[in-house]
């Protein structure tokens, strides 16, 4: 399987931004420096050992899904609903313009991942978010 940084770093924009992280706090999460966390979120200009070396700070993003494109966002959650990191879901923004600005990077990604043939993965993110909004 070929590995495509520009998907790669379109993925990763969308779980940071799901996450609500902002540079700053990737940068101290991950002691990189902005210029690589940078070239990695716009696809461009870095190595996977760069990579490597900064998703191993998020315990529940499954890598298999950022490098490829396959399977869930996240890694399997426990019963009450928590990832390894121990935080539950939750949006600290206003809940319909950041869902708003979700969907909108969803259909960048939904795009993207169509041209490559993950559409039903794509589909799935899209009812959770639809199922959330719809919830609240």
């Amino acid at each position: 399987m070929a590995v495509d940084l520009q998907q790669i770093g379109k993925r990763f924009r969308f779980y940071t931004n799901l996450k609500e992280l902002e540079m700053e706090q990737l940068k101290a999460m991950t002691g990189s420096d902005e210029t690589t966390l940078s070239n990695i979120i716009c696809g461009q200009n870095y190595a996977l050992d760069e990579l490597v070396a900064i998703v191993k700070h998020f315990d529940d993003l499954n890598t298999q899904w950022l490098i490829y494109g396959e399977g869930s966002m996240f890694k399997p959650m426990s019963e009450d609903g928590t990832c390894k990191d121990g935080q539950k879901g939750f949006l600290k923004k206003d809940k319909a313009a950041y869902l708003g600005q979700m969907k909108e990077m969803l259909q960048e990604l939904d795009a993207a991942e169509v041209a490559k043939g993950h559409h039903a993965d794509v589909d799935a993110l899209k009812a959770k978010l639809d199922a959330y909004k719809a919830a609240h």
